[in-house]
């Protein structure tokens, strides 16, 4: 078994490295990654690691922007503090996602998991898992229902209903209404918006588009397994939803 990890509190790093290797008869352990920077940079080169337990919050920003423009088949556990960013692991290759302080039976309960799995087949999300993290997660309240964004000289109350669709355009995240008014909103990234949004309102569509369930009037069959997003308002550029993600995207329409 070769195991990596990636946290940035030290302490943490070395009780998790203790616990998780009494779980295998012979492991190997990477060195501790504790930045996104050095994360991306050490999994682009397709490392032989078997198992990643990934810590959400690094130094330098969320770990889900590890994944942006990189394909990652490697199973992950995630570790946090925090039970908010619960949906948008589950939509990577996640196995289970441990709230620290790590409690050792929740621990064995993920590598039991792990180990009744192939390790080579990449996974695609549960809905049935995403619906119950959900629940949880809706009774808690914590869904963001109202943004405050910037235009000119004032902050303008927006709220998550009026939204059709969010764009990376370069290094901002563009909100489009469904009345057709534009904003630039204050979170940096659709990884960020994707963690405080309801999934099951909200679904990133590809890398650069996040759309709302209201917006789409119809989905088109496209080239080589692709389909066509078609939403109002539309976009400047059509919203294609890989042949890959194509099947859990019509499982999401159906959904609810």
């Amino acid at each position: 078994m070769n195991i990596l990890i990636i946290e940035d509190e030290d302490s943490a790093a070395t009780q998790l490295t203790a616990m998780v290797a009494v779980h295998f008869e012979q492991v190997d352990f990477a060195p501790v990654i504790d930045n996104v920077e050095d994360a991306r940079d050490f999994l682009a080169a397709r490392p032989a690691i078997d198992l990643i337990f990934l810590d959400i919050n690094l130094s330098d920003g969320l770990s889900f922007s590890i994944f942006k423009d990189m394909v990652i088949d490697t199973p992950i556990i995630f570790t946090t503090a925090y039970d908010q960013y619960a949906i948008q692991a589950f939509e990577l290759n996640s196995i289970d996602y441990l709230l620290k302080p790590i409690r050792s039976e929740k621990l064995t309960q993920a590598i039991d998991k792990f180990k009744r799995l192939d390790s080579r087949q990449q996974m695609l999300p549960d809905l049935q898992s995403i619906e119950k993290v959900r629940m949880l997660i809706n009774a808690a309240g914590t869904y963001k229902r109202n943004f405050l964004v910037p235009y000119k000289d004032k902050l303008i109350p927006l709220g998550v209903a009026d939204i059709a669709w969010f764009e990376l355009q370069h290094t901002l995240v563009r909100g489009m209404t469904h009345d057709k008014a534009s904003y630039f909103m204050e979170e940096k990234s659709l990884e960020e918006l994707g963690a405080i949004l309801d999934p099951w309102e909200f679904y990133r569509a590809n890398r650069q588009f996040l759309v709302s369930r209201k917006a789409i009037k119809e989905v088109q069959h496209y080239f080589n397994g692709r389909l066509y997003v078609h939403v109002l308002p539309a976009p400047p550029e059509k919203i294609l939803i890989s042949k890959a993600k194509a099947g859990h995207f019509k499982a999401w329409m159906r959904s609810r």
